[in-house]
């Protein structure tokens, strides 16, 4: 049964929440189910959301049709993004923990990971609604959602790792995350990418 309590408490007071679910015991194997079933949830929305929005009328940029027409269109190949999505997120917030002193571990940084996708599924019903109402509006909440996304990941890290300062761990995960934005940067400014421009550009 869905408890909307929760799920809102999570949106607004994350903190306390996943102190909850550290604390919940679960088996790693009933885990991993878990994070399978929210994966393939959030895979078959994306599916069909995309293809809802984007089936009559497609964007005519090449980047972007050559991403819809070899990925977002292949729910298979979504829900294998979806759980890599997850262990890597929940790799990076235990190792880089660790490195700065914590103690969280890695199936309870997985456990917040999860949950977080969890609520992610209402979050994105909810934008997808309004995308199509008012797509002005979408874009501001979708703004905020990815701000909240980061902050709830800096509660789950603190709260596992022990760390007292939920801010500098979100600044740190800013940090990160613009690191990453930079290194992806230069793949695709590679010699690889161009190849796949031309592709696209041909389609």
């Amino acid at each position: 049964m869905i408890n909307f309590k929760l799920i809102l408490d999570s949106i607004l007071s994350p903190k306390l929440v996943f102190q909850k679910v550290l604390n919940y015991e679960i088996k790693p194997s009933i885990l991993i189910e878990a994070v399978l079933l929210i994966s393939i949830i959030n895979a078959l929305f994306t599916y069909t959301s995309n293809y809802l929005i984007y089936s009559n009328g497609q964007p005519d940029e090449s980047i972007f049709m050559l991403y819809y027409e070899n990925i977002l269109k292949k729910p298979i190949l979504l829900v294998f993004l979806e759980v890599l999505k997850i262990f890597i997120i929940t790799s990076l917030a235990t190792f880089i923990g660790k490195f700065f002193g914590g103690k969280g571990t890695f199936i309870n940084l997985l456990k917040c990971v999860a949950w977080i996708h969890y609520i992610l599924l209402f979050i994105n019903i909810l934008l997808f609604v309004l995308i199509i109402l008012n797509i002005y509006v979408a874009s501001y909440l979708i703004m905020l959602t990815n701000i909240w996304i980061i902050w709830a990941l800096s509660e789950c890290a603190a709260r596992a790792h022990g760390f007292s300062s939920t801010f500098l761990v979100f600044v740190t995960g800013i940090f990160v995350l613009l690191l990453l934005i930079v290194f992806l940067l230069q793949i695709l400014n590679s010699s690889d990418f161009i190849l796949i421009e031309r592709v696209g550009s041909n389609a």
